[in-house]
């Protein structure tokens, strides 16, 4: 009987553990493979941080296109309330206004998000989306807020990391992207 209750307490424990979500480590050198839909083509897409310092840099790089570096302001990273979107962006580097962020949004809509369950980026107003689906990356489920526009048009999942709230995927938007892999 003994031997019975140890191997459902053990089962229960390893459930309970392989259930937890993951909330990968995103620091300088960390790169994202992803696809990104343009104009109904998807292209494979490599975002790389470059830089978390003043300026934050995330370089980007897309195979027979080109690549380059998007530089965001300490002010964008902070307080940004914008998002570029190019759809076909310039090689080289690309420095952003002071109120935009590529590829993530910035920490004081990160913390509207996590307080009020919403925020506003380009104008338009998102809120907290309840999901059934868990979103995975390479199979394991990933601590991410879903987020849709308040008219239900647009979506984001946007990964609950308060230093690095990376956009992990899109929908309906003027770029879409999905993360495949994070290493």
């Amino acid at each position: 009987m003994k031997k019975i209750l140890t191997i459902c307490l053990l089962l229960a424990f390893s459930y309970s553990v392989n259930a937890q979500k993951v909330n990968p480590e995103i620091k300088e050198g960390t790169s994202l493979i992803a696809s990104a839909f343009v104009q109904g083509q998807e292209v494979p897409l490599v975002l790389s941080i470059k830089k978390v310092g003043k300026p934050f840099s995330l370089a980007w790089s897309v195979e027979g296109y080109g690549d380059g570096i998007f530089e965001m302001t300490e002010n964008a990273v902070a307080n940004g309330t914008k998002m570029a979107m190019p759809t076909q962006p310039a090689s080289g580097v690309t420095k952003l206004d002071d109120t935009e962020t590529f590829g993530l949004i910035s920490k004081a809509s990160f913390k509207s998000l996590v307080d009020n369950k919403e925020f506003a980026l380009n104008g338009v107003k998102f809120k907290v989306k309840a999901t059934t689906t868990a979103f995975k990356i390479g199979g394991k489920e990933v601590d991410v807020f879903n987020v849709a526009s308040a008219e239900g048009k647009s979506e984001m999942w946007i990964l609950n990391n308060a230093n690095f709230p990376m956009v992990l995927q899109t929908a309906q938007m003027p770029i879409d992207i999905t993360v495949h892999e994070i290493k």
